[in-house]
């Protein structure tokens, strides 16, 4: 199996990457760790990125280590572009039976709403998404002739 993290360094992505490790571990996949710098993203004076502290890249390395740390080997991809537009590509191009993904969601109400990347993965995606925050697990399966 061929797993595709789409993974922000957000807070909110912790419980994808967890699962995404999981599972990886459990199905001896192949997992790819993604990260996407948007290029409305400006560099700040830390080195990061305003609004995406700390860069990309850094955070696609402390995803790569803890899967590591667990016993997951992952590919590291950093890309630059639109988010879902970047990943949607990758998984035409990279042959991925799963994409997993966090999202902002939070509460009752906003449990039921998608941030608009993986909104648009789960619209888009050749593959079934697993979008996954802290107290729930979504999986979208790809869309029928469209």
């Amino acid at each position: 199996m061929k797993i595709l993290l789409a993974y922000d360094g957000l807070e909110r992505s912790q419980p994808a990457l967890e699962e995404a490790g999981w599972l990886a571990r459990g199905e001896g996949a192949q997992l790819t760790v993604l990260g996407v710098v948007p290029p409305d993203a400006r560099g700040s004076k830390s080195g990061g990125h305003v609004g995406m502290a700390p860069h990309a890249h850094e955070d696609v390395a402390k995803a790569h280590g803890f899967l590591r740390e667990r016993g997951v080997e992952s590919e590291m991809k950093v890309e630059h572009g639109d988010p879902a537009e970047v990943i949607l590509d990758e998984l035409r191009q990279g042959g991925y039976e799963l994409v997993v993904t966090g999202t902002r969601g939070r509460g009752p109400l906003a449990r039921l709403l998608l941030g608009s990347v993986s909104h648009a993965i789960a619209e888009g995606a050749p593959c079934p998404v697993l979008i996954v925050s802290e107290d729930r697990k979504i999986r979208v399966e790809p869309r029928k002739g469209g």
